[in-house]
């Protein structure tokens, strides 16, 4: 079986962890898959009233609390909005990658899971306990979760209905939770506060576990994208961002000297034009790994620009650097890779280097550590050669990096 390339395994990770770490997290579903997790939450808060009202139907001791008679009509009501909440979320999970359907299905599946929402709140009370937390919680998960227009469309016939309600009310135009038949002292009640209680309980149960699931997932996504933008995504090395980073850190931080070494492929752009650019990515790859393969933990590898890459060695010194980038070059220079019709590919490597000192910025190191991968160049490349003074007033034309 023919060896997969390690271009190839890059590609196939990138898609693996795409799907394992975009495509699943919620905030990133699709709108009728969000749809159908709200309708499951209003499936399970019509359940635990329906548990409510068959209970107190059950217990006589209660009876002089409600008004049995519209807790029987809340029987039927709560079971047909659970019937129709539930058949609603097959036609969100068989559409729901359906462009045209997804337009305008979640309007229709949420403003219903919205109605029969503020119609429960106006029987327990529009300025309940109850509805107030179901209002705030419901309307914070949903601005996460769906479209502005979507939220926005449903909150303010929603707000408004609830409005109304609670001025006819207060006006003694409508009857105030017409479910309880208590007229006064409501907190001293223990059958209300107990009812307030258990109807709370589960719709801020299942919020709070919907939000620490959000919060989780967005921090964990902050993460990636801060990882992402640290890392060059071909070859899973520092970029140069990160690069410059840890040279300030170092320049700020640590007494001890450091060897900065530059390293550009040779002729890589005749890699890119006679075999495929496909083949100058898995050169990138294949060079990244040889490098990282070659280096200690405390050191740091990164790719600085299309085929330059660059090492910082940390507490080292100008004869050490120069061991570790012999050992990268011979080991660059056995890299086998060949090309559809089965030629092998040269693959070597230029290198520059350059040893920090106190009196020198980082920016000065790496103008120093060039000068001296452009003389490797110079000289016939596949060299190293470390800095000196003579770099400076050398007259050398700047050779061809390609």
């Amino acid at each position: 079986m023919k060896p997969v390339s390690p271009a190839t395994q890059a590609i196939f990770k990138h898609k693996i962890t795409k799907y394992l770490v975009e495509d699943e997290v919620v905030m990133n579903w699709g709108v009728l898959k969000k749809c159908i997790l709200m309708l499951a939450l209003g499936c399970g808060i019509h359940v635990s009233w329906l548990i409510w009202d068959i209970f107190v139907l059950l217990n006589p001791q209660y009876w002089q609390y409600v008004d049995t008679s519209i807790v029987r009509q809340q029987v039927s009501t709560n079971s047909i909005f659970l019937l129709i909440l539930i058949f609603l979320i097959y036609p969100c999970y068989k559409f729901r990658n359906n462009l045209q359907v997804e337009r305008y299905l979640p309007f229709f599946a949420i403003g219903i899971f919205v109605f029969s929402l503020c119609r429960d709140a106006y029987v327990v009370g529009v300025v309940s306990p109850v509805s107030m937390i179901a209002y705030v919680s419901l309307v914070t998960v949903g601005l996460v979760l769906f479209p502005r227009v979507l939220v926005y469309s449903m909150l303010i016939p929603a707000s408004i209905f609830l409005t109304v309600c609670g001025y006819l009310s207060y006006t003694n135009q409508l009857a105030y939770a017409p479910v309880f038949t208590i007229e006064e002292k409501l907190f001293f009640n223990g059958f209300w506060l107990a009812s307030m209680f258990y109807f709370i309980l589960p719709i801020l149960a299942i919020c709070l576990v919907l939000f620490e699931i959000l919060l989780s997932q967005w921090r964990h996504r902050e993460k990636l994208i801060q990882h992402l933008s640290q890392i060059d995504p071909l070859t899973n090395l520092f970029n140069r961002r990160s690069i410059n980073q840890c040279l300030d850190a170092l320049n700020n931080q640590t007494p001890e000297s450091y060897a900065l070494v530059l390293l550009d492929l040779d002729h890589f752009k005749k890699i890119n034009d006679h075999y495929g650019h496909d083949k100058g990515d898995e050169t990138l790859i294949r060079v990244s790994h040889v490098l990282t393969q070659l280096l200690r933990e405390s050191d740091v590898v990164g790719r600085f620009g299309g085929e330059e890459f660059i090492l910082v060695l940390k507490n080292s010194n100008l004869e050490k650097a120069r061991q570790v980038a012999e050992r990268c070059r011979a080991a660059i220079q056995q890299i086998e890779i060949f090309s559809d019709e089965g030629e092998r590919i040269p693959v070597t490597a230029s290198f520059g280097i350059a040893l920090s000192s106190p009196n020198l910025r980082p920016q000065q190191l790496l103008s120093q550590a060039d000068k001296a991968l452009y003389q490797a160049k110079a000289c016939g490349r596949n060299l190293v050669k470390a800095y000196n003074q003579s770099f400076e007033n050398s007259t050398q034309l700047h050779p061809d990096s390609a």
